[in-house]
């Protein structure tokens, strides 16, 4: 393998072009060629981020160029079978969440990349939100005993074009629900075992408006978790409850609130101030966001410094295909629980 790694994008949009810069910060990485069926995004990816060659399929881009690994950034319906050529063309693959639509997809794609001994990574970028990185390694420490109970959410306002239309993965639930989905995940290390949704239906819309769901561990721990398409803004949180204590933080806040029985300088509810460059990859010091200017540039360079140390050292990165998976039974179950008005089993 050559000293940088080959990459392509499948779709070209904005939030293709934010990981690309992002990915380019690592210094781990050539941006080869990109690919999507409106022209205009692919020559953006072009002239915005540095890719030499831009294709308006996928396929082409694939056959004809020698890659080592791809970026997909579709709209959430074409995740899957993107990720899936790519992968069936013998390419690393960093899909962005919710990685497919069904845990099914998620579980052939995932086997698919385990037995072609390819490394497949989901974008769940949450993960690397630097409190929420010292969150779980204080978990870890024993700072607040066996984890008893989360509460989550993540909440934004009414969502329109493709994002509102349900054939192509529309709905909070999986734009921003599947985030904190994962972090609950995440945060329990356990499988979920049995899930129960309320949820109510946009007007005139075949998406929801909002979900309340809890889930059931296999350790009868439980996790309370809301996504929303009703607020008149941005928030969410993560709340964790243990045996000797708890911790909480908020979404695009930088503070991580902890109460520790074990740690004495935290005896007392106390704020604990985490800087944006604390627990992630130090960015090069000619390093410019010129693409996306924001602040998640520091988030989405820690995935891809994972995601590229995990092709070089041939491990599994941070966020897996089973991951996904675990994610999407959880999906599932509140759809299929919401019909049947009752809680059901997931499928893990």
């Amino acid at each position: 393998m050559a000293d940088l790694l080959r990459f392509g994008l499948i779709g070209c949009g904005a939030q293709g072009r934010y990981l690309s810069e992002a990915l380019a910060m690592t210094e781990r990485a050539e941006l080869v060629a990109c690919a999507d069926p409106k022209a205009e995004a692919a020559e953006a990816a072009v002239q915005l981020c540095g890719y030499r060659q831009a294709y308006d399929d996928y396929w082409k881009m694939l056959e004809q160029e020698d890659l080592d690994a791809v970026i997909v950034a579709t709209i959430h319906d074409q995740l899957f079978p993107a990720a899936l050529a790519a992968v069936e063309s013998g390419k690393h693959v960093f899909v962005e969440k919710p990685m497919a639509l069904c845990a099914e997809d998620g579980r052939t794609l995932t086997k698919t990349a385990r037995e072609a001994k390819l490394k497949l990574m989901v974008g769940y970028t949450l993960r690397f939100m630097p409190e929420r990185i010292l969150l779980k390694r204080l978990l870890e420490q024993g700072a607040i005993g066996e984890v008893a109970h989360i509460g989550a959410g993540q909440l934004i306002g009414g969502m329109g074009g493709w994002l509102g239309e349900k054939a192509h993965g529309g709905g909070p639930l999986y734009y921003i629900g599947s985030h904190v989905i994962d972090n609950v995940l995440w945060i329990s290390g356990k499988r979920a075992r049995r899930v129960y949704s309320e949820v109510t239906w946009k007007d005139g819309s075949d998406v929801e408006a909002g979900v309340q769901l809890t889930i059931r561990f296999e350790d009868d721990s439980t996790a309370m978790v809301c996504t929303s398409q009703r607020l008149g803004g941005r928030y969410g949180w993560l709340d964790v409850m243990g045996t000797g204590g708890r911790m909480r933080t908020e979404w695009e806040k930088t503070e991580l609130w902890i109460q520790s029985n074990s740690i004495p300088e935290y005896q007392y509810l106390t704020s604990v101030n985490v800087p944006t460059m604390a627990n992630l990859p130090p960015v090069p010091a000619n390093a410019v966001a010129r693409v996306s200017g924001s602040a998640y540039i520091r988030m989405w360079m820690g995935e891809f410094d994972d995601f590229t140390r995990a092709i070089i050292e041939d491990r599994d990165p941070a966020v897996t295909g089973e991951d996904g998976v675990a994610c999407l039974e959880v999906i599932d179950a509140v759809f299929k629980s919401a019909k049947a008005g009752m809680p059901v089993e997931t499928a893990g």
